[in-house]
């Protein structure tokens, strides 16, 4: 029921697995595709046809001890999306976290989450699951005028409170997300990449140790404390770390200049300013560009968009920026599509 181009493209994953997992790698990704019910191991072995022919105590090893990693299949699945791209193009990727909302006492490593999909201004909700950090590969299809997020590597946020039980030192979402770009830069050191994130990634943790070979746009805040750039030392003294205090974004002064441009794939016209400057807490005394936006559609309020590559354009920052949201759409279509959240993973499981 599914294309054989399909089948045998899954052939690239073949060196992450001993043969006996990839075999059951096929069965798992043929029966999760055909599952139309819930997907629990055993639905997708209903679903592939193998219930009563292969040993099904052998699909539930695969995830809880199976020989594989894995970074090693989502490399895999991203060398071959960068094989597909230009090799001299800076790469779009796009980091972001999503709760899978789970029921139930014993679901391992599962914690209280704040809950974005719920929660209003005026109130916020959360609910037990497993909160993902995720990066992805974002693909653009010019001719359609379209992009998709793809994504590649994942990590498992725990709660302080499940890390304790389980021994483990705790870890935030953006230390995870900065082990992904880590992770990435040192697999493919010759490409250069780009990487949208909201504002929760937009912070020291992640923009002060950023690999040679990534550049970070993000939303910043509007009360951020700006310095500029450290003057140059004349040998007498301590050297200064930043020169001196700028007003805010929000308190910035200056024209606004109309930018026409596509806002999530919509002609949209909005007002900018544009400026260089030093956001210490975060960068140190690494200069970044700000563009200030006001008139975006959605939005009621004035926002600002940071970007460590200063060369970029206003209007490439803020077009770059909309590419974030198709990693959005990805989380909507797994949850309800393909079965994100029906596992019931055990405490024995990955």
């Amino acid at each position: 029921m599914l294309p054989q181009s399909f089948a045998e493209s899954l052939l690239i994953f073949e060196s992450c697995f001993t043969a006996p997992s990839f075999r059951r790698f096929l069965t798992i990704v043929m029966g999760w595709i055909r599952c139309t019910g819930k997907h629990t191991i055993t639905g997708v072995m209903r679903a592939a046809g193998v219930v009563g022919i292969r040993e099904h105590s052998g699909y539930h090893r695969f995830f809880s001890r199976g020989a594989w990693e894995p970074d090693s299949v989502g490399l895999a699945l991203m060398k071959l999306v960068l094989g597909l791209l230009s090799k001299t193009a800076r790469v779009t990727l796009a980091v972001d976290d999503t709760l899978g909302r789970h029921t139930g006492k014993h679901i391992s490593s599962a914690g209280m989450h704040h809950d974005p999909l719920l929660s209003c201004a005026g109130r916020s909700f959360w609910h037990f699951g497993h909160k993902w950090v995720v990066l992805a590969v974002v693909v653009e299809f010019p001719r359609w005028d379209k992009s998709f997020s793809l994504p590649v590597l994942v990590r498992l946020y725990r709660t302080e409170k499940v890390n304790k039980q389980l021994g483990k030192s705790h870890r935030k979402i953006t230390e995870l997300a900065t082990e992904l770009l880590e992770l990435v830069s040192e697999k493919f050191p010759k490409r250069q990449f780009l990487v949208v994130a909201d504002a929760s990634y937009i912070n020291c943790s992640v923009v002060r140790p950023l690999p040679h070979n990534i550049q970070l746009l993000g939303r910043g805040r509007m009360d951020a404390a700006l310095y500029a750039p450290a003057p140059t030392y004349r040998g007498r003294g301590r050297p200064r770390v930043k020169g001196k205090r700028l007003p805010s974004p929000k308190d910035r002064r200056g024209k606004w200049t109309s930018l026409d441009l596509l806002v999530y794939g919509r002609p949209a016209t909005i007002e900018i300013k544009v400026f260089k400057a030093v956001w210490y807490k975060v960068s140190h005394g690494r200069e970044l560009l700000f563009v200030v936006v006001r008139g975006w559609p959605g939005h009621v309020k004035q926002d600002v968009l940071v970007s460590t590559d200063l060369e970029k354009s206003a209007q490439q920052v803020v077009e770059l920026y909309c590419l974030r949201w198709s990693l959005e759409e990805t989380f909507g279509w797994v949850k309800s599509r393909v079965g994100f959240e029906d596992p019931q993973t055990g405490p024995r499981q990955r």
